[in-house]
């Protein structure tokens, strides 16, 4: 019986230690710091290749002024033009926190067109009508932005080209047309706004300015100065190769 008690004795010790054991072990535990779960990786979400289409609308005005004030009834005269116009646009953007830059270059058919034919307008029976046609339009810009989430207000500026077809003496049995390739400036701003991953939509204000040129158009004793301007408004889809949501999943 001795042997017994002695035995279950030291079994009862044993088993009142392991507990203890336990009991420090788990509280040791408890105060460890928990490792925090890894914050999420913020991926631009405007960084990306793009490619697009667009149409639009645009208004022009040619203004060609005669130097020595003799081939018009008034001088400068002016042709106000409009029209559609319908494109493609290739470029590129980085986000730098809510700050987006990029390049773009684009190109245009254009049906932006007018004509001028009042007869008080010439003096010399050569003009008796002028007529503008912007055919091809093309810029190369760059462009800055802020982004708020899916939503990118921007500006853009650079430089722009344009084939005129500009004619001369329309009313006449034998019009003058010339040959009128323009290099000029540009300026626009817009808002692009991304529907999906990599499916944007953007509405676009766009300023092109060709500066005066001389052009033989008739006038007597010196050419005459002919410069443009062009308001343009677009509506563009662009399709973005690199897009990515603003948080990474896990």
């Amino acid at each position: 019986m001795t042997l017994s008690i002695s035995h279950i004795m030291r079994q009862l010790v044993r088993a009142t230690a392991a507990a203890a054991l336990l009991t420090t072990t788990s509280a040791m535990a408890a105060d460890l710091p928990v490792k925090a779960a890894p914050a999420p990786v913020e991926i631009p979400l405007w960084t990306a290749f793009y490619i697009g289409v667009h149409g639009g609308w645009g208004q022009a005005r040619s203004r060609l002024e005669d130097p020595s004030f003799v081939a018009f009834g008034r001088n400068p005269i002016f042709v106000e033009s409009n029209g559609s116009l319908a494109g493609v646009q290739l470029g590129a953007d980085w986000q730098f926190g809510n700050i987006v830059v990029g390049g773009e270059i684009d190109a245009s058919r254009s049906w932006i067109k007018g004509s001028l034919t009042d007869p008080a307008a010439f003096v010399q029976p050569i003009f008796a009508g002028i007529s503008a046609e912007y055919k091809t339009l093309a810029t190369g810009t760059g462009r800055v932005g802020y982004a708020y989430g899916n939503l990118l207000g921007y500006a853009k500026g650079g430089f722009a080209w344009a084939n005129i077809d500009y004619r001369t003496g329309i009313s006449t049995q034998f019009p003058t047309l010339l040959d009128h390739q323009r290099t000029g400036v540009t300026a626009g701003a817009g808002l692009e706004y991304l529907v999906m991953r990599n499916l944007s939509v953007r509405a676009e204000y766009d300023y092109i300015y060709f500066g005066a040129t001389a052009i033989g158009a008739g006038c007597r004793n010196m050419p005459c100065n002919l410069d443009h301007d062009l308001h343009l408004v677009k509506l563009g889809l662009n399709w973005r190769f690199t897009g990515d949501y603003l948080t990474a999943r896990y």
